[in-house]
């Protein structure tokens, strides 16, 4: 089964080999034949993510060849710093059957229309990819490897947008390489950051003929390896107050707080009528992630809105949304962070969560790495 990220992939997907790239064994995990930015360039070169600019309706940069070294194929460790902390992971290529046949895992539906973007941006750019953030149990090999890459001189050390810093150390082909991989394949990987993605190179494998060719770029991290939040939704205005109380109190206990940190210590947080509320589920939540507070909101709530409703899934931050509701009479509903914990167990289970329900960061810099053209 596709574990609701892949609609258009099936499970003959053939397996991936990128250009260049050697299988290590008979695991997914496999080196990759990549492109690494050039210092020189990389003011200009390492910026947002791509599918942001898809998503705005920008046009991506162009591959520009003369800001790249071409490497052979190799893993890498990608370490990005920011104001929150550092956050480390293997740079890898993963199989396609693994995101088809269960050893890597998604948590969360996907937009068709965003993945439909996304396709044909991966089919007529394939170089330009965007790292895929997953998560995972990590072995000794991958906790050795990642504790001694500080101690190691880099191959890049550059800065990125919003005060980031991206270090680059490449793992080149031999016995090193190969236990990494051995080990990566051996575990289950949760995507963290890229359903979008993942369904989009999917649905380019299995259109383009070219399966046995490339596999999907990730960062594996470890479990612990990035930071959780959530998505918030922002129901466009006019709203009818009544009907959004209604709505809430039939499943939910509503009383008043102080502010939006209070109510989300306890469930729900919820603006109406430039007043916070708390919304706590007053029934016996459903396991898996029928009971999570968004699924919840969304099958009680949100979907009880008349149609053509505007629900907006977003992360800006609570002072511009409160600023939006008090313009256009709308409400906010501010969502706690789900647990990690609860995320895996609903992948392992073969779930999905409503989409844009979690957040992950960092992304990583988009620009770093490039595919190597195909041969």
């Amino acid at each position: 089964m596709t574990r609701g990220y892949a609609p258009e992939a099936t499970a003959d997907t053939p397996a991936a080999s990128a250009g260049g790239a050697t299988t290590c064994g008979a695991q997914a995990v496999r080196t990759f034949a990549g492109w690494l930015v050039r210092a020189e360039a990389a003011a200009e070169e390492v910026g947002p993510m791509v599918e942001i600019a898809i998503a705005s309706r920008f046009a991506p940069r162009a591959v520009r060849p003369h800001s790249y070294e071409p490497m052979p194929p190799a893993l890498y460790i990608y370490r990005q710093s920011t104001p929150h902390g550092q956050h480390t992971g293997i740079v890898c290529d993963i199989m396609p059957e693994a995101f088809l046949d269960g050893r890597v895992l998604g948590h969360e539906s996907v937009q068709p229309q965003r993945v439909d973007g996304l396709t044909r941006y991966l089919a007529t750019t394939p170089q330009r990819v965007e790292l895929v953030s997953t998560l995972h149990r990590a072995g000794p090999v991958v906790q050795a490897t990642l504790a001694l890459a500080p101690e190691l001189p880099p191959d890049r050390d550059v800065a990125g947008p919003d005060g980031s810093r991206h270090t680059v150390w490449r793992i080149p082909q031999g016995p090193q390489t190969e236990e990494l991989c051995r080990e990566l394949g051996a575990a289950t990987h949760y995507i963290a950051d890229g359903h979008h993605r993942v369904a989009a190179s999917l649905n380019v494998q299995d259109h383009s003929g070219r399966g046995s060719r490339r596999g999907v770029l990730c960062v594996a991290y470890p479990l612990d390896g990035l930071r959780l939040a959530s998505f918030d939704r922002r129901v466009a205005g006019p709203v009818d107050s009544a009907l959004v109380r209604d709505l809430l109190e039939a499943s939910f206990h509503v009383r008043p707080v102080a502010d939006p940190q209070e109510a989300m210590a306890a469930g729900i947080a919820v603006n109406l009528d430039r007043r916070w509320y708390v919304a706590r589920y007053s029934g016996e939540r459903p396991p898996g992630s029928p009971g999570l507070d968004v699924s919840l909101l969304h099958d009680r709530v949100l979907n009880g809105l008349p149609p053509g409703t505007k629900i907006e899934q977003t992360r800006a931050p609570i002072e511009d949304l409160l600023t939006a509701c008090e313009a256009d009479g709308g409400v906010l509903f501010a969502l706690p962070a789900p647990q990690l914990e609860t995320l895996t167990a609903i992948a392992d289970a073969g779930q999905v969560v409503p989409a844009k329900s979690s957040f992950f960061s960092p992304k990583p810099g988009s620009g770093i790495f490039l595919r190597a053209p195909a041969p």
